[in-house]
């Protein structure tokens, strides 16, 4: 940070603790199969910020020291709530006057470029008036946070800023005291304005009243008397000018709009206001000057980088949000630590599904599980009866990693995670995308790609994979998969309806080259009611078919028992089976 406002430089990031950005970019199944755009649109209403929030979910870290970093800024900013919500509303009032405009004030920079200029650098220094308010006497834990209090603090205290305040001061209320002009149009004999000017720049603003005063004061007696006026009023033009004042002020109305959304039009778009700004500036000449030579001074000063940080502290307080809504709902959240082998988590749950629950979408309470990865449990075969909650459960593990790995809660009461490389899901995909393959040999061809870009510190979720062919064809693939991840080392759960697969799991860690072993995982059900937890046991294949021909009334016994039903009474057929 170096003391000169003339070379000012803001480079700071909640989100990375330096220029290192090692992050894994999650792929377009992946995203899909985990739903991030269903989270991303459940964090926020509107449409911006749910495009800012699935891209920063879509970089996943991979080094501790970025997630670290970011666990410990999103823990201050968790504990200092209040402090949380008002940086964002700063940073965000800040976008509309310094997104993507040109600092440099030239020969050719009309009244308006000036004007915006000086906008910019007004907010530039209300914001950071705000944000030292916002910062002052607050204990922040973290590097980050501690850095930022650091850097407004130093930009409060320099001298520079203290000079800018003031010339900006000056010039504004300068400025400030034009608040209307008056406009002379000259007509022919057809109404067509035939010559313009403008006769003065006012220090008041026009009202309805005041304009009908003065078209009173000046209009002549002979042609026209009071009687035969209309009723005056103002009417807003719909051109180009007005069009950036129509969308500040939808932003103003919607606070949890963004910013970064607004076209940029200026007054320079309107041929009208284009002509007049020359003639303005031909009346200003001191204040016209006196604003180029204020403005060029502080040419360097931006708050473009401070307003950028909206980003990331709208991403973290949008989960900070999430988690207050959770624990409401009586369910756990935490941060978890770090783990250099194996990964744990105790009352693990879905958030995706805790996210319905809270919507209104889901009725039924979450169940929560313990899961964990050890050499002994690293390729995990999970079985269980039809709608038992497999699903749910593979696709919560991969979210589960991917909150800890973006530095937010954890959904589980507790959690030690040994950093995964990279998320690669395997999951059914729609009936359009297999035309060309087939099912089969699209799925097929999708597990040999993760097979060749996932690694040892990989997690891979397989969903009902390779289950659209004969069981037979099935359990021969699914085999030489299993296999094959056992060798990798890659923590892997793998969701199926193929029993026998979980029935020789332990068989799958004595494959010639395997570093680790599979682990059968079953979902279990009591007496044909779905429990959605889960044990690590070997699993029973007839049980399951046992429970659900209960449930629907075709075991053996169920189906005699309508035998004697017809035998004994006169039943007639139900032919719109």
């Amino acid at each position: 940070m170096k003391d000169s406002m003339n070379n000012y430089s803001l480079d700071l990031s909640l989100l990375f603790p330096d220029d290192t950005k090692k992050c894994f970019r999650l792929g377009k199944c992946t995203a899909n199969d985990l739903d991030i755009d269903f989270i991303a649109k459940n964090l926020s209403s509107n449409g911006a910020e749910q495009k800012v929030i699935a891209n920063i979910l879509l970089d996943m870290p991979c080094d501790m020291k970025v997630v670290g970093y970011r666990r410990k800024v999103y823990s201050d900013l968790r504990e200092h709530y209040d402090v949380c919500e008002r940086m964002y509303d700063i940073f965000d009032s800040m976008r509309f006057y310094v997104r993507d405009r040109n600092n440099r004030i030239d020969e050719g920079s009309t009244i308006y470029d000036l004007l915006t200029r000086l906008k910019s650098l007004e907010s530039y220094i209300r914001s950071i008036y705000m944000l030292k308010e916002v910062v002052d006497g607050v204990e922040f834990r973290s590097e980050g946070m501690k850095r930022f209090a650091e850097m407004v603090t130093r930009i409060y205290n320099n001298s520079g800023f203290e000079e800018l305040t003031k010339d900006i001061g000056i010039i504004s209320d300068e400025i400030n005291n034009v608040r209307s002009l008056t406009i002379g149009v000259n007509l022919n004999s057809d109404f067509y304005p035939i010559e313009t000017g403008i006769i003065s720049l006012n220090s008041f603003w026009f009202t309805e009243q005041s304009a009908l005063k003065n078209f009173i004061k000046y209009q002549r007696k002979d042609r026209i008397n009071d009687k035969e006026l209309m009723p005056f009023s103002i009417e807003t033009h719909g051109d180009s000018l007005n069009k950036s004042v129509k969308k500040f002020r939808f932003l103003i109305a919607q606070k949890d709009g963004l910013a970064a959304s607004v076209a940029d039009y200026t007054a320079s778009d309107s041929p009208l206001m284009n002509n007049l700004n020359k003639i303005i500036e031909r009346m200003l000449p001191s204040m016209t000057d006196k604003l180029k030579k204020t403005l060029n001074k502080y040419v360097d000063i931006s708050g473009k980088a401070l307003g950028e940080l909206a980003d990331e502290v709208l991403f973290y307080l949008r989960f900070i949000e999430l988690e207050r809504k959770l624990t409401a709902d009586g369910l756990p959240c935490c941060m978890g630590e770090s783990s250099e082998d194996d990964t744990r988590f105790r009352g693990f749950y879905n958030v995706k599904l805790a996210i319905c629950r809270l919507i209104g979408t889901v009725s039924d309470e979450i169940v929560c599980n313990d899961i964990e990865f050890t050499n002994d449990k690293t390729v995990q075969l999970l079985t269980g009866p039809n709608r038992g909650g497999k699903t749910i459960l593979t696709q919560g593990i991969g979210l589960a990693f991917l909150l800890y790995q973006s530095g937010v809660f954890v959904p589980a009461s507790s959690a030690a995670v040994r950093l995964c490389t990279g998320i690669f899901t395997h999951f059914p995909v729609e009936e359009e995308h297999t035309v060309s393959l087939g099912r089969l040999g699209e799925e097929a061809s999708r597990f040999c790609e993760i097979s060749k870009n996932a690694d040892s510190g990989s997690l891979v979720l397989l969903n009902e994979s390779f289950a659209t062919t004969s069981h037979t064809e099935s359990l021969y693939i699914a085999e030489d998969a299993i296999k094959y991840l056992c060798c990798l080392g890659a923590r892997t759960v793998f969701n199926t309806h193929m029993h026998e697969l979980a029935e020789k799991a332990d068989s799958y860690g004595k494959t010639e080259n395997a570093v680790c072993k599979a682990v059968s995982l079953v979902m279990e059900s009591d007496n044909g009611k779905r429990s959605y937890k889960v044990s690590y046991k070997k699993p029973d294949g007839k049980s399951y078919a046992h429970e659900i021909a209960y449930r629907f009334g075709i075991t053996f016994e169920q189906l005699m028992g309508n035998l004697d039903l017809k035998e004994n009474s006169h039943v007639t057929a139900n032919n719109d089976i």
